[in-house]
């Protein structure tokens, strides 16, 4: 299940930072109920020793202007914000206490004038996906010194395509049950791919926006496109809305 909020402001523009990722989850998270945000920020759903909070938003979408001497995007109102996830409590209160109380991005407090829910329900074992914010693929490594340093990989890499796939995997397992199979799917990327680098707080994140052509169990690309593809979904990467 999935909403898109239609957000105003009183004065007609929404002006945010270049790498506002970090207060739109700031902003979910605060209109949660307490108990439930503090499950999905210090828990989640955990599988394999990782944790999954099982919800992903897009970039805000709409009509812009860079402001370079400010470093931030005007947006001209409204705005679009998409916001998906498989747990029924999370689409609940999200859509709720939105409509009623509209949304805080750092100093503004926006009017959500619409929540329009929809579910997209995958009935074949293959279909197109456009990111509505882009997908993050990477693995951990260890140098020669034993510090931790992060490897992000673009779509035309097979370690990005396994991954993602691996990463779909787990969360399906989290929605349909740990004990079920699930083969990789098959993944490709359609045309031409723009890399994103998103700052989020002091962390470095390289990102892909574009289409990608996904092929294989149907539950596992409903997974998709109700949690994300690829990884850190709950900072705002990797939905996808079906082509």
């Amino acid at each position: 299940m999935r909403f898109k909020l239609t957000l105003h402001s009183e004065c007609g523009t929404i002006e945010l930072p270049v790498h506002y990722n970090h207060m739109i989850q700031a902003a979910i998270y605060r209109n949660l109920s307490p108990e439930f945000a503090s499950f999905l920020h210090n828990q989640g759903y955990v599988i394999d020793k990782r944790r999954f909070p099982l919800f992903v938003f897009s970039r805000m979408i709409g009509s812009y202007t860079y402001v370079p001497s400010q470093k931030i995007l005007r947006f001209q109102a409204p705005a679009y914000l998409f916001i998906s996830s498989p747990v029924s409590q999370f689409i609940h209160d999200m859509a709720q206490i939105f409509l009623r109380d509209g949304i805080q991005l750092g100093r503004q407090q926006l009017r959500v004038t619409e929540v329009e829910t929809s579910s997209i329900n995958v009935e074949q074992d293959e279909i197109k996906v456009q990111t509505l914010s882009p997908v993050v693929a990477y693995s951990t490594l260890l140098r020669p010194d034993g510090r931790k340093y992060t490897l992000y990989f673009p779509p035309r890499t097979s370690d990005f395509k396994r991954i993602v796939s691996e990463n779909l995997v787990r969360k399906a397992k989290l929605i349909y049950g740990e004990e079920t199979e699930f083969e990789p799917i098959d993944i490709q990327e359609i045309g031409t791919h723009k890399k994103h680098v998103t700052f989020y707080k002091s962390t470095v994140i390289e990102a892909y926006s574009g289409r990608f052509h996904l092929r294989g169990d149907q539950r596992l690309l409903q997974t998709a496109v109700d949690t994300g593809l690829g990884s850190k979904n709950s900072m705002g990467f990797g939905m996808v809305r079906v082509c």
